[in-house]
């Protein structure tokens, strides 16, 4: 797995030790958790570091390894890459070193665009201890509050953070066949795919899955965990009686 660490030295390489982080405003200041709940989706092509950029972004959901993501990424991804996660072994903002994990064992719920797969360390069985589970809520997204959007875009791998609010709450049908149930109104751009929508109390409430182009240019669109229960429930992430497996940040 000697190729891993070629791809570390590429990417570290424009990681800063202290990132510049986009902040809300003062009177809504970003919960602590909304940075450590987000991990990048890197496509590797051909095994080759130069050939790695950032795929779409990510959610964990255990420590386990399940990663909760976007399945058009990951269908995207299937055909002309191999999928792996980074996960620092402190805080993004003072990483010290980041762990490889490779994703695999995906299932796909199409009509939610989500994706439930499970990852694992590329090199050393030692590094499931740097697993940290984000804070899953299943509740629907209310129009008009204030959240947050953690996500990895570019070649980079700092994390940016954008602010925004629920602009509505209902059901919208892709023009794919797939369905959102929440609208914000931060503008979506490459690689915020499966990003987290977290709310001011740091939980996450669902993930993204569209961009608005168009009329709809300048809002994103996802699906809430609260709309995709069921599917949730069998691939085991929640319990039957609605609790949801995970530890805190």
């Amino acid at each position: 797995m000697v190729w891993w660490r070629s791809i570390l030295a590429v990417l570290l390489v424009v990681l800063p030790c202290e990132a510049a982080f986009p902040q809300a405003p003062a009177s809504t200041p970003m919960p602590p958790s909304a940075l450590r709940a987000a991990v990048p989706l890197l496509c590797t092509e051909n095994n080759r570091a130069a050939h790695t950029r950032v795929r779409g972004s990510g959610v964990i959901a255990d420590s386990g390894g399940t990663l909760l993501t976007a399945a058009h990424v990951i269908l995207q991804a299937r055909s002309d890459c191999t999928l792996s996660v980074m996960i620092p072994d402190e805080e993004w903002t003072r990483a010290g070193r980041l762990r490889a994990f490779l994703v695999g064992d995906c299932h796909l719920s199409q009509p939610l665009d989500l994706a439930v797969c499970r990852i694992h360390p590329a090199e050393n069985s030692r590094d499931w201890g740097y697993i940290r589970a984000a804070r899953i809520r299943l509740r629907p997204a209310t129009s008009g509050e204030p959240v947050w959007v953690t996500t990895f875009t570019g070649w980079g791998l700092s994390p940016l953070t954008r602010s925004g609010h629920i602009t509505g709450r209902q059901n919208y049908q892709r023009q794919d066949g797939c369905r959102c149930d929440f609208a914000t109104d931060i503008m979506a751009v490459e690689g915020m795919s499966g990003s987290p929508v977290i709310s001011s109390t740091g939980e996450v409430l669902g993930i993204l899955t569209l961009a608005g182009k168009e009329k709809f240019h300048g809002l994103s669109f996802g699906v809430s965990f609260e709309e995709a229960k069921s599917f949730l429930t069998a691939e085991g992430v929640i319990a039957s009686g609605g609790s949801v497996y995970h530890e805190p940040l």
